[in-house]
């Protein structure tokens, strides 16, 4: 099969497509044939090394596909099922999605709905379950609560964009400029341009005066102006890390907010419900553009560039035109 391999961290030169055998399942392992992949801002940490594993490494952090054969033990699926794997662990510490077939732990698999394809589900996985983290978990956003975006154009900002439009919020999406139409589309009530000057000002107005209960920052950008937009005892939800910042620790005091940090926590009711909600047109797949395995690196470089909106996939070579002509057939609609 082919697979993509990493000796070192570094730029996407450092992906390199060989040749592997498949592999085999052991007990309660399925071995699944991948139809899609997405590059996820986990990847991007791994590969470039902010995030730390043991090399080689088999990347892809989660990915769909079908079901080809199950190890000793495993009763809950079969093959011909069509599952997506979410995992904290895959593309981890151990072998990812960025191949032709991987081997998931049967816990880890989530059954896709029958009107859902491959590249829908796979374009929602760990985007979808990140902001809902940030969003629930940590940010514990009630109904029709005011909510900020920050980098909304980026895979999790849109799936924090559609969750707060479903959940009732009024919601605002920093983001460049150019995505205010499409974001406006997903349910933002209103688009501020991440380079506006006095950007915590032109948020507030949007919200009539009145502060953010809570923020969600999903990208590396200052945090001083994410701070100054929340409302007294307001959340401030980080699901980036980024470089080392100075922030005035007055301005977290003065409004007695809370700075959370925030990683996916994969659990399977959420991650079932989200799917229910795919499968319901509630949430949209939002697709920036998709790749043949072959060219990784060539992904990775998009996913990273500023002027992605939405989700980057990777495909195996030979489902490559079939999957783009699955994405114009979901743009159409």
């Amino acid at each position: 099969m082919n697979a993509v391999v990493m000796h070192s961290p570094g730029d996407p030169g450092v992906l390199h497509v060989v040749r592997l055998p498949v592999p085999r399942p052991g007990p309660d392992q399925v071995l699944v044939r991948v139809h899609a992949a997405a590059v996820s801002t986990l990847d991007l940490s791994i590969r470039s090394g902010t995030a730390t594993v043991d090399l080689p490494l088999l990347p892809g952090s989660d990915g769909a596909g079908e079901v080809i054969l199950v190890g000793p033990g495993v009763t809950e699926w079969s093959p011909g099922d069509r599952v997506v794997a979410i995992s904290g662990t895959m593309g981890r510490t151990r072998s990812g999605g960025y191949a032709d077939y991987v081997v998931v732990p049967a816990a880890e698999l989530h059954a896709i709905p029958d009107n859902v394809s491959f590249i829908s589900s796979t374009s929602v996985g760990r985007a979808f379950s990140t902001a809902w983290t940030a969003i629930f978990h940590n940010g514990r956003l009630g109904m029709n609560e005011r909510v900020v975006v920050v980098g909304a154009a980026d895979a999790i900002g849109i799936a924090a964009v559609q969750i707060c439009r479903w959940k009732g919020s009024r919601v605002i999406a920093v983001s460049h400029g150019r995505h205010a139409q499409r974001l406006a589309a997903l349910g933002a009530t209103r688009v501020v341009s991440r380079s506006a000057p006095d950007l915590a000002e032109h948020v507030k107005a949007g919200f009539g005066g009145q502060g953010a209960a809570v923020v969600v920052q999903v990208v590396d950008s200052a945090l001083g102006p994410s701070v100054e937009m929340l409302d007294q005892n307001g959340r401030l939800v980080l699901t980036s890390g980024g470089r080392p910042q100075l922030l005035d620790v007055r301005q977290v005091v003065n409004k007695q907010a809370h700075l959370i940090g925030s990683t996916a926590h994969i659990d399977a009711v959420d991650i079932h419900q989200v799917l229910k909600l795919l499968s319901e047109a509630t949430f949209l797949p939002v697709i920036d553009s998709i790749y043949p395995l072959s060219k990784v690196g060539e992904a990775h470089r998009r996913a990273e560039s500023e002027m992605t909106f939405g989700a980057v996939l990777l495909v195996p070579d030979h489902l490559y035109r079939s999957a783009e002509e699955r994405t114009q057939l979901l743009e159409e609609d």
